[in-house]
């Protein structure tokens, strides 16, 4: 044979060898997942009562919920609506803009001397069950706030014979900050007074225009508690409240009245099956389950609490969410972190749907981001506002970027689900506003014809001693993901937009992250991390933004370095602190240092998760625990560098494992299952024309099983591209199984570890 022959047979040979079309006809994905058992194992259950708002049980609809717990002879039983906020002039959410309380409802309990209580949260019906009772007596009990209907429902039973006991106590209409009340501009509401409209009690907070209440000029509000109570016979009650509020003007009264009278009129069971027939679509929506009980549980609450405090059409979450606690430090929205921890979940699930409220607040109060900003459309916020996001944002020696970090995890929502829709018309307009934002107040290009920024905030970091940088790693990592992401909107949307040429400039010189050769990432220019804090805002080129990642061993190299410096300064750190780092070391693989990470926040020496998941740092805040359930993601499925990666960092312990309907990047659904260590199958489904490469460690030659021949081709490191088009689904697995099933997992430890125990 020639050189030539020898050749071609070569290419020949490696042409077989790194490619392959493999057909499996009539393989489907099976699911195996009984949900009402599956979610049975993962139910809060109370084995006594709780007597404390961290013990409490809780229901929401997305903008109603009540958070209940024993005190004394009674259910205390708190009332909260997620956008009851105030209006008085100003923009404090301390003074003029706070979440406001509401007030309580009691059930009795006197009549059971002696009694002791057990409770349930059902999470596959989103309602909470229990009983309170002694030798003789009980009082059962269901609670659940009305997945579509703003009415929360209250089932009791009592003795026959008895009466129920169930009494309404409003709370005083004042900021909920104790530091600043007795100030003239926080003076209280009116007191509330007891109406009765149409057979309904109301419970009525008016909120007068007076310059005694500093809401002169600003127009009335007004707050209403409507409540009914239905005797059904043999010692059964049904209680229907709902909580409204209105502003500008009065129809507050109106609205509850008829909301109450229309859930009454309805029959009883169609009220109760269409709650539950939302709930059960909205949590099959995608499936997880893993052999770590405690750890599983916690995620299937957070998808509970995820749609309990909010939804397309309802009010983006604040740091109370439907629990409020009337006495907070926190009564409004902060953009630093909390935020965007808080929605960090969502759109892997598959939730981008009740995820929407983030993007659809923000667009619906644009004028106020934009009146923040100076105008002439500029977008930015401060750290802290009101639910109508109104916070001018400083122009000088401030963490500028926190708009642009909530505007990444709609970045992050529009690559999960390719809807150029949202990424036309509302998020790219957001983001080229808060780019403009920057350009005016925060860029300029220095002698060495590179652009920097001026001295700006680090999030905590910035303080007496450590003033704003520039160069600051924070605002500069948001910036450079902002250039990007307008370069990738603009040739996706064929915009043609004539910023954009000046957005690649600036791209194409901006300043490199400072960054100290023994240290590796900064807090900014000439600022080294030198202290703890629970932030790691220096370091969001490795995480959320994956701009760095381990794919570069350089990259790799300084991630090393500069996460083990940041460790080394974990005094001040708090639960999402720990949650961070289980990310990054998720992204090298390492799943038993990401487990320990979650296991750590979950048993923080100070700030743990709460028996009920809940969190208190200060006072009540949401965040933590839903950015838990997405480290529990992280180390499951994980998609950057156009590379899906299944199990990437499960722990050795996690033999099984698996879930169904994940999104990953480039509007892919994901689902995988795990068996003896080694993944055995993943089935792929596109729902955009993106490129599909993916990362699994198979056991074997993998074949791959579809409606068509697919074309696989190794990339090395685990990695197969496959030529998946647009509508399309493969299964990819070792072997000759055919039995692609997804099912719940073997647990290792005891399941139902959240609520009370004896």
């Amino acid at each position: 044979m020639t050189i030539k022959q020898h050749l071609v047979l070569l290419l020949i040979l490696i042409g077989i060898f790194n490619t392959s079309c493999q057909k499996k006809s009539g393989a489907e994905l099976k699911s195996a997942v009984d949900w009402s058992d599956f979610l049975l194992r993962n139910d809060l259950v109370w084995e006594k009562m709780p007597v404390k708002w961290t013990e409490g049980a809780f229901v929401g609809n997305g903008i109603l919920g009540t958070i209940f717990w024993k005190e004394a002879n009674s259910l205390f039983f708190e009332i909260s609506r997620t956008d009851a906020y105030d209006h008085r002039n100003g923009t404090s959410i301390y003074t003029s803009r706070y979440r406001m309380p509401n007030g309580n409802f009691s059930l009795g309990l006197e009549s059971i001397e002696g009694g002791q209580g057990t409770m349930r949260l059902n999470l596959w019906n989103a309602e909470v069950s229990g009983q309170f009772s002694n030798e003789t007596k009980k009082i059962d009990f269901k609670v659940l706030a009305h997945a579509i209907d703003e009415v929360l429902l209250f089932e009791v039973n009592v003795p026959e014979g008895e009466t129920m006991n169930f009494s309404w106590h409003p709370d005083t209409i004042q900021t909920s900050r104790f530091s600043e009340r007795g100030k003239k501009e926080t003076a209280p509401y009116p007191a509330q007074h007891i109406e009765e409209m149409k057979g309904v009690n109301v419970s009525l907070a008016d909120m007068p225009e007076d310059e005694m209440y500093n809401t002169h000029g600003r127009g009335v509000g007004q707050f209403a508690t409507a409540w009914k109570i239905v005797e059904k016979g043999n010692g059964k009650y049904l209680v229907y409240v709902t909580e409204q509020y209105s502003y500008p003007g009065t129809t507050a009264k109106k609205i509850a009245v008829e909301l109450v009278e229309r859930a009454v009129q309805e029959e009883i069971n169609s009220f109760v099956a269409s709650h539950r027939d939302w709930w059960h679509q909205y949590y099959q929506k995608s499936f997880l389950s893993i052999p770590n009980s405690r750890l599983e549980s916690f995620y299937w609450i957070q998808m509970y609490k995820m749609a309990s405090a909010t939804r397309e059409d309802r009010p983006i979450i604040d740091l109370a969410g439907p629990w409020y606690m009337r006495d907070t430090k926190w009564p409004g929205i902060w953009w630093n972190l909390n935020t965007q921890l808080t929605y960090s979940p969502f759109f892997v699930a598959n939730h981008a749907t009740e995820g929407s409220s983030l993007i659809n607040w923000m667009w619906k109060y644009r004028e106020n981001l934009e009146a923040n900003a100076g105008g002439n459309g500029r977008y930015a916020i401060g750290r802290s506002c009101p639910i109508t996001l109104e916070r001018p944002c400083p122009t000088k020696d401030y963490e500028v970027g926190d708009l642009g970090y909530a505007l990444y995890n709609v970045w992050e929502q529009y690559r999960l689900t390719m809807d150029e829709d949202l990424l036309r018309d509302k998020l790219y307009p957001l983001i080229k506003g808060h780019y403009l934002f920057y350009m005016d107040h925060y860029v300029e290009k220095r002698k060495d014809n590179n652009y920097h920024l001026k001295p700006s905030g680090s999030p905590e970091y910035t303080r007496d001693g450590y003033p704003a940088p520039a160069d600051c790693n924070y605002n500069l990592a948001i910036f450079k993901w902002m250039l990007r992401a307008m370069i990738e909107a603009d040739q996706r949307l064929h915009l043609k937009d004539p910023e954009v040429e000046q957005v690649k400039n600036v791209l194409a010189n901006l300043v490199p992250y400072p960054m100290d050769e023994a240290e590796g990432f900064m807090v900014g220019e000439n600022q080294k991390f030198a202290y703890s804090h629970r932030h790691w805002s220096h370091l969001f080129m490795i995480y959320p933004f994956y701009e760095y990642t381990y794919d570069d061993p350089e990259q790799g190299a300084i991630i090393d370095q500069s996460l083990s410096h940041w460790l080394s300064y974990s005094e001040a750190y708090r639960g999402y602190s720990w949650l961070a780092a289980a990310s990054m070391k998720a992204m090298k693989g390492e799943g038993n240092a990401a487990r320990d990470f979650v296991l750590k926040s979950l048993d923080h020496e100070r700030f743990p998760a709460q028996p009920n998941t809940l969190y208190i740092e200060g006072a009540p805040v949401i965040e933590t625990p839903l950015y838990g359930a997405r480290a529990i993601q992280d180390m499951i499925l994980s998609s950057y560098n156009n590379t899906i990666r299944i199990f990437p960092a499960v722990p050795d312990n996690w033999k099984d494992a698996a879930f169904e309907n994940l999104r990953a990047d480039g509007a892919f659904l994901v689902s995988a299952k795990r068996a003896g260590g080694k993944t055995q199958f993943v089935k792929i489904e596109s729902l955009a024309e993106e490129p599909c490469i993916v990362k699994a460690d198979f056991n074997g030659e993998i074949n791959a099983a579809g409606s068509r021949e697919f074309k696989l081709t190794p990339l090395g490191d685990n990695k197969i591209q496959i030529d998946l088009k647009k509508g399309e689904s493969v299964i990819l697995y070792a072997g000759d199984k055919l039995d692609f099933t997804i099912s719940k997992v073997d647990i290792l430890d005891t399941a139902n570890y959240w609520g009370v125990k004896k």
